[in-house]
């Protein structure tokens, strides 16, 4: 929360300075962000309780809106739309406070999620399934930066958005784009979340928990 305040605190300040509201877009995507975080702590306490129905369609939500936090890093395109008002640096800058605060919440909430996946299906199988949910991650990813889908389409438009996927996923091997994204971005979030894991279980003396 704090990270997400000093955020916006960073772009009213670039808003006054520069005139320009033109980054205004990333208190929206940072709250998309804060979705699959909510989401999570649901399915975590539907799971506990064991009312597992409740918890799945928490974990479908989580899904649906897990790949906005990643999604940020792929707004870094957008300095080189905005009229130079401000220093670059100082874009380059704000612009990393929104996503470095994204992409914690994406783990956090990936971190919650494995909790209860390894509550039911152990560590391999937690971790099997953590594997998966980045890169259907970075494919949500691909779909919104370069397809222009956002979750709310897959809620709203279910059967179009997965025409769509289909469409996307018939030839893969001739889409290179498709696989640089699917490759990088994947490969970028695990080993970011493994970092963030290994601190997260670190025992006081420098072991790490199960």
């Amino acid at each position: 929360m704090a990270a997400s305040a000093l955020s916006v605190a960073a772009l009213l300040v670039e808003i006054h300075e520069s005139g320009s509201s033109f980054y205004r877009f990333l208190v929206w995507n940072l709250f998309l962000a804060w979705v699959p975080v909510s989401a999570a702590l649901v399915c975590q306490a539907f799971a506990r309780r064991r009312t597992y129905g409740f918890a799945i369609g928490a974990g479908v939500i989580w899904l649906l809106f897990f790949p906005n936090a990643p999604y940020m890093l792929t707004d870094y395109i957008h300095i080189r739309e905005m009229p130079l008002t401000s220093p670059l640096w100082w874009d380059a800058l704000m612009l990393s406070s929104f996503v470095w605060t994204a992409l914690m919440l994406g783990f956090f909430s990936l971190y919650l999620m494995q909790g209860a996946w390894r509550a039911h299906m152990g560590r391999f199988g937690s971790w099997l399934l953590v594997a998966l949910a980045l890169g259907l991650g970075s494919f949500g990813v691909y779909l919104g930066r370069f397809v222009r889908l956002n979750s709310w389409d897959a809620l709203l438009h279910p059967r179009s958005v997965a025409h769509i996927i289909a469409a996307q996923l018939e030839n893969p091997l001739h889409q290179p784009r498709l696989l640089g994204v699917l490759g990088l971005v994947t490969g970028f979030m695990l080993i970011g979340y493994i970092v963030v894991y290994s601190l997260a279980n670190r025992e006081p003396d420098g072991g790490t928990l199960g």
